[in-house]
């Protein structure tokens, strides 16, 4: 009977040991994986913030070169509107010449 108690202690009590082991390094495992978490959390936050400051920045300078492409087109409209009534005038005035010319050289054959 001795043989068996000495056996069976040393049994029971690593039996005892793995169990209470067991649960402590689950409750240690979700501890470990919830400050994983909180880590992630944070880390992908910041991420977020530095984005969005970053973002906002670079849409109020899209914003303005926008509104300078814009005032650099009505610029150019402007210009060719000008250009183009330039044109008309000098084209019609071309045309009385010509005509003249050619009043001229009837008049006047070589």
């Amino acid at each position: 009977m001795e043989s068996i108690t000495g056996l069976l202690t040393p049994i029971v009590t690593a039996l005892a040991a793995w169990f209470f082991a067991r649960r402590k390094n689950n409750a240690d495992a979700k501890t470990s994986e919830l400050d994983n978490v909180e880590k992630a959390i944070s880390i992908w936050r910041k991420l977020s913030e530095d984005m969005d400051l970053r973002f906002k920045a670079e849409i109020e300078d899209l914003r303005k070169e926008n509104c300078n492409l814009q005032n650099q087109i009505t610029q150019v409209m402007k210009e060719n509107e000008s250009l183009k009534s330039q044109m008309n005038i000098l084209e019609t005035e071309n045309k009385k010449l010509i005509s003249q010319l050619k009043i001229f050289n009837k008049n006047n054959p070589q």
